[in-house]
This record gives structure tokens, C-alpha cells and sequence, in this order.
């Protein structure tokens, strides 16, 4: 079932203006006060460590809700929001949690879904990082973001981060895998190393 903003009641929907690649929804410690929905572009999750390097964990597309897990636990933000692909971004701001759950059941239903699926893919993801070489990950990394998010030319850097690894090694294995011919074989967009 595909959910619009448009459906919600008991709540203000308001759009950003077109955000700019590298734009900020929100920022990392950022009180929650409305949770967001992506209309166009592509909306990246970074976690900004103490000593500045910040970590890709998760992405969001076209018709993806996010924001929403940390504005119901009533918390700052853990990471920052920022735009990848120029994007139109709708805010749903409820009057009240409970109002807007009890109004919006459905919505609530499919967002409980969405999460479960989130941490299955992060629960997945760790468990891959702390059993499956680098090779492994640094190769599954390119052709999931390859197959799933085509118009977005990634970075060794945004490899690396998602693989759990460093650029210098993500760097490296690309360059192995395209010369083996594996990354071709895998219809591999060849921005994708591209620095």
C-alpha cells in the first residue's frame, strides 16, 4: 500500500522548498518536531562521529517516510538528514502523537512496518560487517546501491561508509573487482567509481 502526506489528518503537511544536493533536513541533536516524507530525490542518514568523520547508514527514496522513529520516542535526532539528490520534502507535524496515531492507523501500521524492515536491514547489515570480508561487503555495497538508487553517482567514500570499511580499501577493491570483471558483470554503473 503506498501512503501520501495528503492522507494524514490531525496534523500540519507542509512542503520544504526544492533542497539542494548536501541541503540539511535536519541535523544530528536536532530536537524532533515533525517527521518528513521524500516526494522527489534522495535523503541520506549520516551519523557524525566525535572526531568529525561522518558514517552513511541509511537512504531514503521517493515515497520513504523517515524522521518518524525519533519524533514518536520523543528524542533528538541521532544523525543528520542530508540531501543527496535535489528533493522535494513534505513535513507531517501531528497536534499530538496519540490524536495522530488513533486518526492515521493505517499510516501508523505501515511506518511500524517500515521500522521493523529498517532494523532488519541495519541488524543484517552489522551482522555482515562483523562476519563477511571486506571484499565481500565493499562488492555486495556497490551492486545494492547500484541496483537500488541508479541516478546517484557514488563516491568511494559513500562505499566505504556503507560497507563499514575505509575509503582507501573500498578505493582498492573496486579497482580489483572492475578488473576481474565482476562489477560489469553486475550492471555496475561506472559512476560508481568515480571519486
Amino acid at each position: 500500500m503506498v501512503f501520501s502526506p495528503d492522507d494524514c489528518t490531525d496534523c500540519d503537511v507542509f512542503a520544504l522548498n526544492a533542497l539542494e544536493k548536501g541541503c540539511s533536513v535536519y541535523d544530528q541533536g536536532d530536537t524532533a518536531l515533525q517527521f518528513y516524507y521524500v516526494k522527489e530525490g534522495l535523503v541520506g542518514l549520516y551519523h557524525i562521529l566525535e572526531n568529525g568523520k561522518s558514517s552513511l547508514v541509511r537512504l531514503y527514496k521517493k515515497g520513504d517516510f523517515f524522521g518518524f522513529r525519533t519524533f514518536f520516542g520523543n528524542k533528538n535526532y541521532h544523525c543528520s538528514a542530508i540531501v543527496m539528490v535535489k528533493a522535494q520534502i513534505i513535513c507531517i507535524r501531528p497536534h499530538s502523537i496519540d490524536s495522530f496515531f488513533s486518526k492515521n492507523i493505517e499510516l501508523v501500521r505501515f511506518l511500524v512496518f517500515q521500522l521493523a524492515q529498517e532494523l532488519h536491514d541495519a541488524e543484517t547489515r552489522l551482522a555482515k560487517i562483523a562476519y563477511n570480508k571486506t571484499l565481500d561487503r565493499v562488492f555486495n555495497t556497490t551492486r545494492f546501491l547500484a541496483e537500488h538508487y541508479p541516478e546517484y553517482p557514488w563516491t568511494y567514500r559513500e562505499i566505504a561508509e556503507y560497507s563499514g570499511c575505509e575509503t582507501e580499501t573500498a578505493i582498492r577493491i573496486t579497482k580489483e573487482l572492475h578488473k576481474t570483471g565482476l562489477l560489469q558483470s553486475h550492471k555496475i554503473n561506472k559512476k560508481t567509481s568515480d571519486n
